[in-house]
């Protein structure tokens, strides 16, 4: 898999070991919520959960032509995969890959992401609108699960942070509103946000 997966272009230069990296930590996160409740997890449970970070782990840096290769190419071709049902139809027209689905917590079962009803602010701005779309909460739940696993600091101290997510992208893609929405949803009682701007013209600095 990791072979055939070079010939496919990646927007941003990510060596191996990052790849990887990215696997263990979704693994971890997506795995997270039944540890806490202390339930099993059966073994086709554990195989759609590892197919869906092995999705994005490896080809979540890919343009949507390379994310339906890498469908295609890689994750319907291994044997007995616990992968979505997508049509023929649904796959040529609509390009539909495991990327638009996730492993629904509740069910166990593959599900479509689904873009929650907007409820649009007593005070409209207009160029502040954020309105969620399919790559914004899918983005957003990732993000989610990722800042929910704890990271030890310092032992002795019992000091904890979180891990970090990196939205990457063209100009355009929606990454501050995405960071925007996430960030919205904080507790003001326990996390406090404070919103720094880099641009292309950005130096070390300026910052």
């Amino acid at each position: 898999m990791i072979a055939l997966a070079r010939g496919y272009v990646y927007m941003m230069t990510c060596p191996m070991i990052i790849r990887v990296t990215q696997f263990l930590s979704l693994l971890e996160a997506v795995l997270l919520p039944h540890q806490q409740r202390n339930e099993p997890v059966d073994k086709k449970l554990f195989e759609m959960y590892f197919i869906y970070c092995v999705a994005w782990a490896f080809a979540g840096l890919f343009e949507t032509d390379d994310r339906q290769r890498f469908f295609k190419e890689i994750l319907e071709k291994i044997p007995n995969a616990p992968i979505p049902q997508i049509s023929a139809a649904r796959a040529a027209n609509e390009k539909e890959t495991i990327f638009d689905y996730c492993v629904h917590y509740e069910t166990k079962t593959w599900k479509m992401w689904e873009v929650p009803e907007w409820q649009p602010p007593k005070r409209l701005i207009f160029s502040q609108l954020l309105i969620p779309t399919s790559d914004s909460i899918r983005a957003e739940y990732i993000m989610s699960r990722i800042a929910d696993l704890p990271v030890e600091k310092h032992k002795e101290r019992k000091e904890f942070g979180l891990k970090n997510t990196l939205l990457v992208g063209g100009s355009g893609t929606a990454k501050t509103s995405v960071a925007l929405m996430f960030t919205g949803r904080f507790d003001s009682e326990k996390m406090l946000f404070k919103r720094v701007n880099f641009s292309s013209a950005t130096q070390p600095i300026n910052f």
